[in-house]
This record gives structure tokens, sequence and C-alpha cells, in this order.
């Protein structure tokens, strides 16, 4: 299936304009990685360095790559830059997940927690060890309101971007667990088994790929992004509607960074 790009948008969650999403589009391919430095701290210019590569890679490699030669050549530049960088935990030092579509498997290929939507079929992304995060988060956070604080005070709290920081060490020896419930699946340098590596079916018709930063996806980007922003005033700490494990903070444009895709496959 051929397809014809509707709409593209991406913006970091930060003021400063930085992200660790990229677009990735190309005669062949279309979709979104979606970056992380891990508990670790993997620097700036370091994620940055294996983001651009991957898009590189994906931009350059032929329409009849397969998805498991794909997933092992991310997994080496992944390695590579790490490596070259002295991180040797590819665990705890990121890593990112991806959403691609594939032309000439006529499949949508998922590595992770991006989501995607085509013609009413949205597979769920979430992990498990990711939700009891979230969950945990939300209990702290909701006790800290009961005892007397308040959505802003929190905010301002220095703590407040910490509060989960052991658990989220702890999720990471989730990272392509294969054989545990609560496994995780991302682009770390290390093998990726088999059971993350997902591929479904395309169907002819409208597909929407974005990152984990949009709690819904919509008919459209605007319909996308007013959502999120609905969101985001009722919930702004991320504890309740749209339970993350990270939420809005100064300086902040939203919980995470986001990037939205869509195209109309035709048969």
């Amino acid at each position: 299936m051929t397809f014809s790009i509707l709409e593209a948008f991406t913006i970091g969650k930060s003021e400063c304009g930085y992200s660790e999403d990229r677009l990735v589009q190309t005669a062949n391919h279309f979709g979104v990685l979606d970056g992380s430095r891990g508990p670790d701290g993997l620097p700036k210019e370091v994620i940055t360095s294996i983001l651009d590569s991957a898009k590189d890679h994906i931009k350059g490699m032929s329409a009849d790559t397969p998805l498991p030669e794909l997933v092992g050549a991310l997994s080496d530049i992944t390695a590579d830059r790490k490596g070259a960088a002295g991180f040797s935990d590819f665990k705890r030092s990121g890593g990112f997940v991806f959403c691609l579509y594939s032309t000439h498997y006529r499949e949508i290929w998922r590595v992770g927690d991006c989501k995607f939507k085509n013609e009413g079929f949205e597979p769920a992304a979430a992990f498990q060890a990711e939700i009891i995060c979230a969950d945990a988060r939300s209990m702290i956070l909701k006790a800290k309101l009961l005892a007397g604080a308040t959505a802003d005070s929190l905010m301002a709290d220095p703590g407040y971007s910490h509060v989960i920081d052991d658990l989220l060490v702890h999720e990471t020896a989730f990272l392509n667990a294969a054989d545990h419930p609560l496994g995780i699946g991302a682009i770390t340098g290390s093998t990726v088994p088999d059971v993350f590596v997902k591929r479904f079916p395309a169907r002819p018709g409208s597909l929407i790929i974005t990152s984990d930063g949009y709690p819904d996806i919509c008919e459209d980007l605007g319909t996308t992004e007013a959502r999120l922003e609905e969101v985001l005033k009722m919930d702004p700490l991320c504890i309740d509607e749209n339970r993350q494990c990270k939420g809005l903070a100064p300086g902040l444009l939203s919980f995470d960074d986001r990037s939205f895709i869509s195209a109309m496959l035709s048969a």
C-alpha cells in the first residue's frame, strides 16, 4: 500500500525546545521514534546522536529491509554510541522505542509503547511495569495533596520530579526481559527479544502514529492537541485521568515530548 502524508507535528515538552522524539518520513516508511535518557541520565548529546543516527539509518534503508534486520541495526547503533560514551549498563542508560509503517510489507511495526490508530484499530501500547510506576507516583502525590499541598506547591518543590526515581531504576530490570510479565521492549543496545518486536497488518485508510506524549489519539492533529490541552487542565500533575511517571512542571509545555504523523493508506 502506498501512503499520502496528511499531517506531521513534533515538539519537545520543554520551553527550551529540546526533544527526544523524532519523526521519520521516506518514500517507503513513516513513523515516530521516542527516546529516553534512562535513570543514569545518558547525556543529551549521546541520546541525540543515537536518535539522529537511527533516523538516518531508516531513511537510507531499502524498502524490503525486514523488521528483524532493522531492529538489529538500530540496537547496534545504540550499543556503539553508548559504548563510545563509556556506558556499559545498557538498561539504565535509556534508548528509544519506535512505531513505523512499511509500504513493502504493508505492516505497522512497533517496539515499545508508541501508539497508532489504523481505521479504528488501536492496540494497547502500555507496559505493566510503567503502569505500576505511574500508579505509585499518583498515590504519593495524592497523599501530599491530602496533607495540604496544592498542585502549584508540589510542582515548585525540587523533589517533585524525583518522587519515583528509585522505582524507575527498578523498572529498568524488566527492559527486554522476555520471560517476565513486567517485561518492556525497547532499543537499548542489547538484543530485543522477538516477543517485543510487533507487526500488525495495515488496513487501507487512515493511519495515525504518535509517541506516548498524547494521552489519546483523536481523528486529526487539531483534536488530538485539543484533547491533550483538556487533560492537562484537568490533571496537571498527571495523577488521575492521565496517570504518568511525570507531569507538568515549571518550564514545561506538557508532561512529555510529543509527535504525531498521519497518512492515508491506499491499496
